[in-house]
């Protein structure tokens, strides 16, 4: 009975984007490609198809939105990094206020380098940003480019899929002899009419 309590629970508090890492290598090579025009279907080998989809499906899951126990927990653990963190109390209050301005935000954004990346910031005239608690606009615009990061990879790599999936043109089947012969003969007929209607027109 405590192993099934232990196995739902561990599956409850699995974050979505826990497979997800920003593409890489391969792929982000192939995104970059086609963002540039330069992909064709003959580059799309199965090995990458699958590695495209792997990539997709971790990617998608890392664009869901956060709940809201995702930012408590994402503010709870920046509290520990900086100088003046709030109450805990408080905090969790102020959690609803930044989940709603963050609203876009997906789960993938709300992560451990987002969260170092915020300590790391330089002091901006004179001010020690990365050492303090934000502003809600503030965390905003710090999480922005990671979560337009994931959204844009998504757009990239459901395009490559579509290139991969688009069904091919059938080959163009090699005319026959007889298929020639009667083309030459309408060119033929069609050069003896102009001649025709050119000699007429000379006529006074």
């Amino acid at each position: 009975m405590n192993q099934i309590v232990h196995r739902t629970s561990a599956v409850a508090t699995k974050r979505p984007d826990a497979e997800y890492a920003p593409a890489s290598g391969d792929i982000r090579a192939l995104i970059s490609a086609k963002r540039e025009g330069y992909l064709w279907r003959t580059d799309l080998t199965p090995d990458r198809i699958a590695a495209v989809r792997q990539q997709l499906a971790a990617a998608e899951a890392a664009a869901l939105p956060c709940p809201l126990l995702g930012v408590k927990t994402w503010l709870g653990r920046l509290a520990q990094f900086v100088t003046n963190p709030p109450e805990p109390a408080a905090r969790s209050a102020q959690a609803a206020i930044f989940a709603e301005v963050c609203s876009d935000i997906p789960v993938g954004a709300w992560t451990p380098e987002t969260r170092i990346a915020w300590t790391r910031q330089p002091d901006r005239n004179g001010y020690p940003v990365g050492s303090r608690w934000p502003a809600p606009g503030e965390l905003y615009a710090h999480l922005r480019p990671y979560a337009e990061q994931i959204r844009s990879e998504v757009t990239g790599l459901r395009e490559i899929l579509a290139i991969a999936e688009k069904p091919s043109e059938p080959e163009r089947k090699r005319p026959d002899a007889s298929e020639l012969a009667r083309a030459g003969a309408l060119a033929d007929a069609v050069i003896r009419e102009l001649k025709a209607a050119a000699g007429e027109g000379l006529n006074p």
